[in-house]
């Protein structure tokens, strides 16, 4: 079984999926957590690597701009990006999902490829509509569909004040962004207004009840 946590930052995910891995890992199934977000291979405890990397470099430490500003003077270089960071979720990714779906009997993941794509879509401009709709949809296909997906929904105007790593307009935005892909994909979604226990709780009853028909 594969469940997954997505929602905007400061909603709770990871303090949820770790205690559902808990949980599920005391009621004796063999479970494992992962972090499915588009991320690298870790270098030590402060670095990474992931294969737009060598493209990162060259725009902010050898021509000194942000990436925003480079893309506007050089647009083209955009669909580099797009499709390394493409083939960063399929090389990197999705083989860890796979692996870990073939040894454990639940896989928890936090975040998964709708972040990836949502996140993309909103904080860069896409190269264009048709290249950005085929790359996505190419990844739809290929990563596993997730068997409880959980969208964690909370007012962003208190994401904000307990990470504030984002501007409130850009929470605003990812929040209404994880609503359409709730609807879109089916994903269940539960306020995290209330305290962790209580949250929890409604995750909870979800998932066992899941768990017995799996």
């Amino acid at each position: 079984m594969l469940i997954v946590f997505m929602g905007i930052d400061g909603s709770g995910k990871t303090t949820q999926a770790k205690l559902l891995y808990k949980n599920l890992k005391k009621t004796g199934y063999r479970v494992k957590i992962i972090y499915a977000g588009n991320t690298g291979i870790a270098l030590g405890r402060k670095y990474s690597f992931y294969l737009s990397l060598p493209l990162d470099i060259f725009i902010h430490r050898i021509m000194k701009m942000k990436k925003q500003d480079f893309y506007e003077r050089y647009p083209k270089l955009m669909k580099l990006e797009e499709f390394l960071l493409f083939l960063n979720y399929i090389l990197l990714i999705l083989p860890k999902i796979f692996i870990c779906r073939i040894l454990f009997e639940v896989t928890v993941a936090d975040r998964y490829v709708y972040d990836y794509i949502l996140d993309y879509i909103l904080s860069h401009i896409a190269f264009s509509r048709t290249h950005s709709y085929t790359l996505s949809r190419i990844l739809l296909m290929i990563a596993p569909k997730p068997d409880v997906l959980f969208v964690l929904d909370l007012d962003e105007g208190i994401a904000y004040s307990r990470k504030g790593e984002k501007s409130l307009s850009y929470l605003r935005l990812l929040r209404k962004g994880y609503l359409k892909l709730a609807n879109l994909y089916g994903a269940i979604v539960v306020s995290s207004d209330d305290n962790i226990t209580a949250t929890f709780m409604k995750l909870w009853c979800v998932v066992s009840s899941r768990l017995r028909r799996f």
